[in-house]
């Protein structure tokens, strides 16, 4: 009966992975509590109390970390049988990667449960339910939502750019804070310009950077020159997909090192190159959480940055949105009808229904539907996540990610 009120209130769509309902938070789960589960623990409980042993404290602990593991065991097995469920979850597997900073949108964002639903929907990848077809972009490769989400030749230039330029924003924003250029929390209404300076810093964004020998990289995303410490910072941001995490992370570290001793030697200074790398369904390295600490970006941002690379990329997959295509003014407008695309696309997908655990239609088993109309329905009252309040006076955020400051304007 729950599943069917989640179902109908659109807090879970009928297609995702309905094992993710019940995985913590922590693991890029929901958080939400299995009656199964709860049960079981019940009646352990109970063995316990009737056992008065002068151990019993300690094995029961012991049962019950046995059972919790063995119960999310239990989860994983059922996600790793999906063939597109269990994409996702291969991150587990990757010793690089790093799920529990991977899962801060949905631990410390501010995420309407509708909108974490469409979100959870796109991570899980049974969007075209077996009916991809040809990408109509590029006519080349079979349309999935990993080829849309980052690997589609013909949209790099638009889709892919407006994505990245977004994280650049809200890194902009906080820089503008840091270097006492503005004293502006509002991500949304921020603008970016190419060339600011004062007493304190001088911060180019996606700039060409003069030298005295010629450098073919020579442009990276965020230029900082701190006139107090004497240093450069050079920030490169990417959005990439799970299995090009690591070479992207790695590429985007080394690929100013030219530019990096040249502006060492001229400005007599010392140097740092910091990578900012996402896939675009928010898994991250285990490296990521010192780059954000060098960059002072607090775990909220972080969260929020997240959220908003989700939403991009749904805009992106949403057949509703095309190429500069939109008929409304707004990029809420916009963000609104990719939301009802995803949304009505899942009902489309909906039969007569028993509880949500009985239905057959799982993932890899879906009668193929006509998929050309669909997509542009799934994401019905979907919204731009909360913004975060940005300090960047707080020390503690990303070493203890155990405070969450509150938004600082209503969404309208």
């Amino acid at each position: 009966m729950l599943n069917l009120e989640l179902l109908k209130n659109k807090i879970h769509l009928r297609p995702g992975c309905k094992e993710r309902l019940y995985l913590p938070r922590k693991e890029l789960g929901r958080g939400l509590h299995s009656v199964e589960f709860k049960s079981e623990h019940m009646l352990l409980q109970l063995l316990d109390c009737l056992e008065k042993h002068k151990d019993t404290s300690t094995r029961r602990a012991a049962i019950f970390k046995k059972l919790e593991e063995a119960q999310l065991a239990n989860l994983y097995n059922e996600i790793k049988n999906r063939k597109l469920h269990s994409k996702l979850y291969s991150a587990r597997n990757n010793e690089l990667v790093s799920v529990n900073d991977s899962s801060r949108w949905l631990k410390k964002g501010s995420v309407r449960p509708r909108d974490e639903a469409v979100f959870c929907y796109i991570q899980d990848r049974n969007v075209f339910w077996g009916a991809e077809g040809m990408c109509q972009h590029c006519n080349q490769s079979r349309k999935t939502v990993d080829h849309l989400a980052t690997k589609c030749e013909k949209m790099l230039g638009h889709d892919y750019t407006r994505r990245h330029n977004e994280v650049v924003r809200c890194i902009h924003l906080l820089l503008l804070n840091k270097y006492k250029f503005k004293s502006s929390k509002r991500i949304r209404s921020h603008s970016v310009q190419e060339i600011l300076d004062n007493e304190y810093a001088e911060i180019r964004v996606d700039t060409r950077i003069k030298t005295d020998v010629k450098i073919r990289c020579n442009r990276p995303d965020i230029f900082i020159l701190d006139k107090r410490q004497n240093r450069i910072t050079l920030i490169e941001v990417g959005i990439t997909s799970q299995d090009s995490l690591q070479i992207v992370e790695t590429e985007k570290l080394r690929k100013y090192d030219l530019l990096a001793n040249e502006l060492g030697l001229i400005y007599k200074c010392s140097v740092e190159i910091i990578p900012y790398v996402i896939t675009w369904d928010g898994i991250v390295t285990k490296y990521h959480k010192t780059y954000l600490k060098r960059l002072q970006i607090p775990i909220n941002v972080e969260a929020y940055i997240q959220s908003i690379v989700l939403k991009k990329t749904v805009e992106m997959i949403s057949f509703d949105r095309r190429r500069g295509i939109e008929s409304g003014p707004s990029a809420e407008e916009s963000w609104e009808r990719a939301s009802l695309s995803v949304i009505i696309g899942a009902e489309m997908h909906k039969q007569p229904t028993p509880p949500l655990k009985e239905v057959k239609n799982e993932e890899d088993s879906v009668k193929q539907v006509n998929s050309k109309n669909i997509l542009p329905l799934i994401l019905d009252d979907v919204t731009r996540p909360e913004e975060p309040t940005i300090d960047i006076n707080d020390k503690s955020d990303v070493e203890k990610e155990n405070k969450v400051v509150k938004v600082m304007e209503e969404i309208s």
